[in-house]
């Protein structure tokens, strides 16, 4: 993808998130596939609404690069190894987002590991959601860990993850498609906790 058309999609998805509240401070982080050997990605420790065109860091798919550079000095996120691991262990993706949804963290925060085929949009676009254990941000261990669930067999391969504590990471054809399937994770673990709420609700009730 021409670097004016990946930057553009990458703060066109910044926004959306910020817009749905599912983003907060510096979280959060997008990346789009440019060629073979590039990979479009935001800086580490931005707000990811409030982004620029010159904040946009160009880094090589080949292996970690903290020394790249955005035109306006920022370097790229500290999340970095999860998107390069991601895009080499998916080539059909064009686009990886992680957000840290707030219901997601929740709800996994209270042990809970919502099922996407309880709802019919997440079990038409997301009908399989792994699950991966809290780890370091942006660690190898970590990195590891997602793209082995994004491909896990059989095919259709999972499409996004739901990340213990830390949202969810989404890959897509292109940010449109993967920031779609954060935000219906996020109506899944928002609905979940809605319910577990209600329950109880009823349960105490019952009793009373």
């Amino acid at each position: 993808m021409d670097l004016a058309d990946a930057t553009d999609a990458i703060l066109a998805a910044g926004r959306r998130l910020g817009a749905r509240g599912l983003i907060s401070a510096g979280e959060g982080n997008l990346s789009v596939r440019l060629d073979d050997e590039r990979l479009a990605i935001t800086p580490r420790g931005r707000r990811k609404d409030e982004l620029g065109a010159h904040d946009i860091v160009v880094v090589p798919l080949g292996g970690v690069d903290l020394n790249a550079r955005s035109a306006s000095g920022l370097g790229p996120s500290s999340d970095l190894a999860v998107h390069l691991a991601v895009h080499a262990g998916r080539p059909d993706a064009g686009a990886v987002a992680h957000a840290h949804l707030p219901a997601s963290m929740a709800v996994t925060l209270a042990g809970e590991i919502p099922d996407p085929t309880a709802l019919p949009e997440t079990a038409l676009f997301i009908p399989r959601l792994p699950f991966v254990r809290f780890g370091e941000m942006g660690s190898a261990d970590l990195a590891e860990r997602i793209v082995t669930a994004l491909t896990d067999g059989p095919e259709p391969f999972p499409d996004a993850v739901l990340l213990e504590r830390h949202g969810a990471v989404a890959v897509g054809q292109d940010l449109v498609a993967a920031v779609d399937r954060l935000e219906l994770i996020e109506v899944l673990c928002r609905t979940w906790q809605d319910a577990l709420l209600l329950g109880a609700a009823r349960n105490s009730l019952d009793r009373d």
